[in-house]
Formats: C-alpha cells, structure tokens, sequence
C-alpha cells in the first residue's frame, strides 16, 4: 500500500502460477476470465450480458429496451428503459374509441412538423406514426377526456412533453395502446 494524498493506493500485482502452456488457439486463464469466456463454452460468452446472464432472460433497468404503454381509460403515456419509467404524461385520445388499441411500433413516420392530410392541413407538431393515419403529437389543448379524431395529444405546455417524446422514441419502439 502507498499513501497517497488522502487515500490510500492499493498496488496488485497478476501472478500466474506455472503449469502447461496452452494448447494452440487456446487463451490463457487470466485472458479467458477478462473476455467473460467460460472454459469449454466459448460459444455462450458472445451471447451473455455483463453479469453473466443471457440477454433475454430477464428485462435489464436503466438503458434497457425502449417501450411505450398508453393507458386510454386513464388517459396517461408513460414511457420506459428496462424497468425504469423516464417519462410520463396527460394525454388525449380519440372519442368514441377512434384510437386503436393492441401492440404497435413508432414509425416509420417520424417528423417535427406534420400536417394532416385528413383533417384541413391541421398542423401536428412533433409527430411519431402509430398506425395508419394514428400520431402521437403535440398539440395546445389537452383536456382530460378522448376529444381527437384518433390520435393522441400530448402537451405542448410546460416542459413540453411532446417534443421530449419525439426526441426519445426511436423508430420501431414498442407501443402498447389499452384501456
């Protein structure tokens, strides 16, 4: 050990013990551990995560996949990593059940400012396609009740949550739309 300043500086030194050279095309132990090789398994270390589980065995936190899930009766967007909610909102969904319901992916339409070509050229800013002509996009008024023509509405108020959805949902994210 070496003081250093405050802290104390912990040296460690690699000692391999001597034994037989590896085998041709073999790596050494120390280098096998250091690539998350298991012995005898090489074909399984490209498939694991960092902690030695396999990628799909369980659903990772924080910068995990992307999904979005809209609750219709509640009229709430919430969007997550893995496990972790990074945002949530209001919103405002299609009257008389005009939003659609089931799994979707955003896209492949994708665009900060959209006109309608159903409804009078009705500027839809910050935009992300659904299903069909069904967008998630800002818009100024956001009452607590379905009120679009199918689409969801996400306010453009206050830190504006539609521009922040449309700069974190990536083109083919999951989108699950219930009641």
């Amino acid at each position: 050990m070496v003081r250093c300043g405050r802290f104390l500086l912990v040296l460690f030194s690699v000692v391999i013990l001597p034994g037989a050279p590896p085998a041709e095309g073999q790596d050494r132990p120390l280098n096998r551990w250091f690539s998350g090789e298991k012995a005898g398994q090489p074909e399984k270390a490209a498939k694991r995560g960092p902690f030695g589980q396999a990628w799909g065995e369980r659903r990772w936190g924080f910068g995990g996949p992307k999904r979005v899930e809209i609750d219709l009766t509640t009229q709430r967007l919430r969007a997550y990593e893995g496990d972790r909610l990074v945002m949530q909102s209001r919103i405002s969904s299609g009257r008389n059940r005009a939003t659609p319901t089931g799994r979707f992916t955003a896209g492949p339409y994708k665009a900060e400012n959209h006109y309608s070509s159903l409804f009078q050229n009705a500027h839809m800013p910050w935009s992300v396609q659904v299903h069909g002509h069904i967008f998630i996009h800002g818009f100024s008024s956001i009452p607590d009740y379905p009120a679009s023509h199918g689409c969801i509405r996400l306010p453009l108020t206050g830190n504006n949550p539609a521009k922040r959805f449309y700069h974190w949902v990536e083109v083919g994210t999951p989108i699950r739309i219930s009641y």
